[in-house]
């Protein structure tokens, strides 16, 4: 049963930029590791895009004549099966842009909460998080307790995660380090199996949508 997974990348670092994204290079790595779990990937770099501050689905057009580009990822997001949060860790935190997923997705929750329909029913999610400093279990906290709120279902072991010194200069290098480590590689063949396990079950057995007249909360 082929799946795919969308890959929201939240690195602050643009793809033309002179210095590359760790988090994308641990990315490539789990992206390989569900291609042998037959599912195709995507990866939305988020700051290559023009995505405003706000709390709605789409701000529309700006003033300068830049449309917004978060409905555009949202549909990608809904047509998914899997999704993929990847961020650095930036003084214990998510990325200023994965934060800002989260605020562009309350209107998605307000619906959920309000009527009980969740456009990410039977959708499953991991993460993948880098960083130089502890701060890994708080990050996956943070992402975990949102997702789960918008019916996101998480699988055992979510997330792919590396801290250290990242000494490398090339994106080549710093995948063949990943590959030469059991620990990270071994955390990246469970996730990509949990994945996919779990994403397929629900296609043979999804979670039933609520009661159209039952209130989320109630």
């Amino acid at each position: 049963m082929p799946l795919n997974a969308l890959f929201l990348l939240a690195t602050l670092k643009p793809t033309d930029a002179r210095s590359f994204s760790h988090t994308r290079v641990l990315s490539d790595l789990l992206i390989e590791k569900l291609r042998e779990q037959t599912v195709a990937s995507e990866v939305i770099t988020l700051i290559d895009h023009h995505i405003p501050p706000g709390t709605k689905t789409d701000l529309g057009t700006d003033k300068n004549g830049l449309r917004d580009e978060w409905p555009m990822i949202v549909e990608k997001m809904l047509a998914a099966d899997i999704l993929i949060f990847a961020t650095p860790i930036w003084w214990g935190s998510p990325s200023s842009l994965m934060q800002r997923v989260v605020e562009r997705l309350d209107e998605l929750n307000v619906t959920l909460e309000e009527t009980g329909s969740a456009g990410f029913l039977n959708k499953v999610g991991g993460m993948v998080i880098t960083g130089e400093e502890d701060g890994t279990q708080h990050v996956i906290g943070i992402l975990s307790n949102f997702m789960a709120w918008n019916a996101i279902t998480i699988p055992p072991a979510p997330s792919l995660s590396y801290l250290g010194s990242y000494d490398e200069k090339t994106p080549e290098a710093l995948l063949a380090r990943f590959k030469s480590q059991e620990t990270t590689t071994g955390m990246a063949d469970t996730l990509a199996r949990n994945l996919a396990s779990v994403a397929r079950a629900l296609k043979v057995n999804p979670i039933p949508a609520q009661d159209k007249n039952a209130q989320y909360l109630r």
